[in-house]
């Protein structure tokens, strides 16, 4: 059943005041910058299609409390709030919905996002939700709305989780969108798209896209939205960087998991973006198995800047226990190549492995030196729900139960995110994080090298913040 009325929303990124710890230090976190959020975005842009009005609030961009969030979205008269959700960012985005309910209980409030479709019925439950959204949301929103406002009707939505009679009631999703191209670009004219930043981009305005989704790699310690690799056409692609480049913005983040999967389609996308002769930077997240000398030569020829490697670890026998698929020696060869290529590089390692030991720690100290990469990125190997890590866990007691249901359930409870502690204790892998991060950025090496790169008095502040930011962690 469809209603003709049109419903007033606001789409929210909530202020994050209080987040759950992530894997990687405070110190590192705090300042990244700030992304814009795509999720979100790609909803606006839904709706904007429809007869429905979205208004986009990034209240953490704009420094809002929860407060002066909600007063904000309430001041768009709104039918619905839809409010994002991370796991880690589920405080916030509960406080948020309960500050909206506190000042106009009538407000509907819809949270989606990764934590609501991991948890859609406990997430349904909590006090000052009334809907949850569980999967990839663009169609799902819609129906939604065409339904808003007939209780039951809306309720029966693919991917809906509710209370109805004190009992979460949960309508199973549709299942993965297949064809990503019917989907409208985010919806960047409707944000802010101008004053987002991250500390590692050289130009500003930048933004991030997404060309696919999900991976259809096994590492334990990862979980994606599905398995299944679905991906943009080369020519959507070019499209939404012409429409990036038509804003101003000249730097891109590639947010994909696995960028480089599919080798003919990135073929497509540089040979495109060398035609378009756009004055355009880039940077992409990949493997060293999915790269190689010809294909690295043709990204740098379409404007690849930056690329991002998850290595994980030094040791082999480690990266067989994780399920990380990936060649050392080759990993050696494919950052030898994007120095000579000119392409920065950044490496993503754990510390703290799956069957990980102090000669396995050092192991990946060792390969961080040898392939001297511009950046690392140093975490503790966390159990994240619904990964193979998570149920070893459990399994072998390191953790005491299903917390990251009972945090579901309760996000607000005094709680910390587990760390996998099976050689090693909480404290100890703090230490080891932080003289990993020392070791590699109070180098002689790496500061004559940032000094070198520096181009503007803003990259040189935004540079010395992070280097103090360093330095204060390991105190």
């Amino acid at each position: 059943m469809s209603s003709a009325r049109a419903v007033r929303l606001v789409l929210l990124h909530p202020p994050l005041r209080c987040p759950l710890g992530a894997a990687t230090p405070d110190y590192v976190d705090a300042r990244r910058g700030h992304n814009p959020p795509l999720g979100l975005l790609y909803l606006q842009a839904a709706v904007e299609q429809t007869r429905h009005q979205a208004v986009f609030l990034d209240a953490n961009l704009e420094g809002l409390s929860h407060e002066e969030a909600a007063r904000q979205a309430l001041a768009c008269e709104p039918d619905l709030v839809g409010v994002q959700a991370m796991t880690f960012t589920l405080r916030d985005a509960l406080l948020t919905a309960r500050a909206i309910k506190g000042l106009r209980p009538e407000t509907k409030i819809i949270m989606g996002g990764p934590h609501p479709t991991l948890y859609p019925a406990e997430t349904a439950a909590l006090a000052g939700v009334d809907y949850a959204l569980a999967g990839e949301g663009e169609r799902a929103l819609v129906a939604f709305l065409d339904r808003f406002f007939d209780e039951e009707a809306c309720a029966t939505v693919p991917g809906i989780a509710c209370l109805r009679d004190g009992r979460a009631r949960l309508t199973p999703a549709v299942g993965l969108l297949d064809d990503l191209d019917s989907l409208a670009p985010p919806a960047r004219r409707s944000s802010p798209y101008r004053r987002y930043s991250s500390i590692l981009a050289r130009r500003t305005p930048n933004t991030i896209m997404v060309t696919s989704r999900g991976c259809p790699f096994s590492c334990v310690f990862c979980n994606r939205m599905g398995r299944r690799y679905r991906w943009h056409s080369p020519d959507y692609v070019l499209r939404e960087i012409d429409d990036i480049v038509a804003l101003g913005i000249r730097e891109v983040f590639i947010h994909d998991d696995t960028f480089t999967i599919q080798r003919g389609r990135i073929e497509a996308i540089c040979r495109g973006l060398i035609a378009r002769r756009h004055d355009l930077i880039w940077e992409a997240r990949t493997r060293v198995d999915c790269v190689d000398e010809e294909l690295l030569a043709l990204m740098r020829a379409a404007g690849c800047h930056r690329l991002s490697f998850g290595v994980e670890s030094g040791s082999e026998r480690v990266l067989r226990s994780m399920r990380k698929e990936i060649d050392l020696a080759q990993a050696l060869r494919v950052f030898d190549r994007c120095r000579k290529e000119g392409i920065i590089t950044l490496a993503d390692f754990m510390i703290g492995n799956l069957d990980e030991e102090h000669e396995d720690v050092n192991k990946t100290l060792d390969l961080m030196r040898r392939l001297d990469p511009d950046y690392v990125q140093f975490s503790v190997c966390s159990p994240y729900p619904a990964t193979p890590l998570y149920a070893m866990a459990i399994e072998r007691g390191l953790v005491p139960r299903d917390v990251w249901l009972d945090y579901a359930r309760d996000p607000l409870q005094e709680f910390r995110s587990p760390v996998w502690t099976q050689n090693f204790g909480e404290e100890e892998l703090g230490r080891m994080v932080k003289r990993a991060y020392r070791s590699f950025y109070l180098r002689p090496r790496f500061i004559a090298r940032q000094l070198f790169r520096i181009r503007s008095p803003a990259q040189l502040a935004a540079l010395s913040r992070a280097a103090l930011g360093l330095l204060q962690g390991h105190k």
